[in-house]
């Protein structure tokens, strides 16, 4: 296993799902393994992510090799299908969990338009959790192209308002720094996008 990669098994409906997450990136992908009609197991790789995200050829890069090995290791230990039994039409997907995220649009005072986006990251306590929710909000600020602040939950004690939050800036057209005297938690520097939740087969 790769430094910093660790995973768990999910039970989804009709398969089982190891999911393998990146202490930095979030999470990378999954093993789907689905049982077939005929008794068979079908084993497919997903690298998580749009397509057109950085983030996402990030993710590949860690998460491609060992899908691959894996699966290699699988077939070893249980075999193949000869080929002469002909092609397998890949089951359907079980299908995805729905989740709310929360944001906001900040419009500009003079004409309306969409100046900069906050994202409400209220279970991100590290940075793979942060990244988590900018890749499932990726479609959202990548179609804006505007600053977008993705905040995590408040720090600390006292009045809601007094206590800083650790942050994460995704900036598309410009560089974004923000210092802690805004409020916010963390001096950031980021000049990349974020990304969907779709997921690719290797």
């Amino acid at each position: 296993m790769p430094p910093d990669v660790s995973f768990e098994k999910q039970r989804l409906s009709g398969a089982w799902a190891y999911v393998f997450r990146h202490r930095v990136l979030g999470e990378l992908g999954r093993i789907l393994l689905q049982e077939l009609d005929d008794g068979r197991c079908h084993i497919s790789c997903e690298v998580i992510g749009d397509p057109s995200d950085p983030v996402t050829r990030q993710r590949t890069a860690i998460f491609k090799p060992l899908g691959l090995e894996l699966t290699r290791q699988m077939e070893a230990a249980f075999g193949t299908t000869p080929e002469e039994t002909g092609p397998v039409n890949p089951p359907r997907h079980p299908p995805e969990a729905k989740e709310v995220i929360e944001s906001k649009i900040i419009p500009c005072e003079r004409c309306g338009a969409a100046v900069a986006m906050l994202i409400f990251a209220r279970n991100a306590t590290d940075t793979g959790h942060f990244e988590d929710y900018a890749r499932k909000m990726y479609p959202q600020y990548n179609r804006l192209n505007v600053p977008t602040w993705i905040i995590g939950p408040a720090l600390g004690e006292g009045p809601l308002i007094d206590r800083p939050a650790d942050m994460l800036v995704r900036s598309i057209a410009v560089n974004a720094v923000v210092d802690r005297g805004s409020g916010f938690g963390k001096i950031v520097r980021l000049e990349r996008t974020i990304e969907a939740g779709t997921g690719q087969a290797l």
